[in-house]
């Protein structure tokens, strides 16, 4: 485990640089291990029923969850939650993502990562992203069921609360009804506290009733 001197809120600069850390951390992870899974700091397993690896296909060096967004008419990865297998196409991706750089906007990393995979990163805030002219390195991403990634929908009314995207962003996302990881993206610190307490709890209390009903 590494402690970053510098980290921040929303997209605040030093948030910023904590994203990108992430792109050098993998990297270094992979020369450690036969794979590698990243968790965003606001990222909660549900689940341990099944291995994430068994979801990528053997050939791909990388897994990850298309993230969509019908209000804003975008669909791209999401890196919330990132495997990856110690193959030098692995550390040929992120050399071609440290090589495209931090990206302007709200994802610094994220964006980086798009334009490693040839996407359509849409507007200037990513508005219309879409898949691109693609590559080499699509063809050995799999794409992960969604519930390896299901975006937390529950308290996206107050858009105080959020940062990077509105409330309606988080209108008409599909969801999946026991997801693996559920992820608090794009929310102020206290509210993402308060909502992964709240997950957290309610797990508890399906686990108890599930516990009681097999007594």
């Amino acid at each position: 485990m590494e402690n970053l001197s510098d980290d921040g809120e929303a997209a605040d600069v030093d948030a910023q640089r904590a994203k990108w850390t992430k792109i050098a951390l993998l990297r270094q992870a992979l020369s450690d291990y036969p794979s590698v899974l990243w968790l965003d700091a606001d990222v909660l397993l549900m689940r341990d029923d099944e291995d994430i690896a068994e979801q990528v296909h053997p050939d791909s060096f990388q897994g990850l969850v298309l993230e969509q967004v019908p209000h804003e008419h975008r669909v791209n990865p999401n890196t919330g939650v990132w495997f990856m297998r110690a193959r030098p196409e692995a550390i040929d991706f992120l050399d071609a993502v440290l090589a495209a750089g931090p990206q302007p906007g709200p994802w610094v990393d994220q964006g980086a990562v798009l334009a490693a995979l040839g996407w359509n990163r849409g507007d200037e805030r990513y508005r219309w992203a879409r898949p691109g002219r693609g590559g080499r390195y699509v063809d050995g991403t799999s794409w992960l069921p969604p519930g390896w990634n299901q975006p937390c929908l529950e308290g996206r009314d107050d858009d105080t609360e959020l940062f990077n995207s509105t409330a309606l962003s988080y209108r008409d996302r599909p969801s999946v009804r026991s997801p693996h990881a559920l992820h608090f993206m794009g929310m102020s610190p206290a509210a993402r506290y308060r909502h992964m307490s709240r997950a957290l709890l309610a797990a508890d209390r399906d686990d108890a009733g599930d516990a009681r009903e097999s007594a």
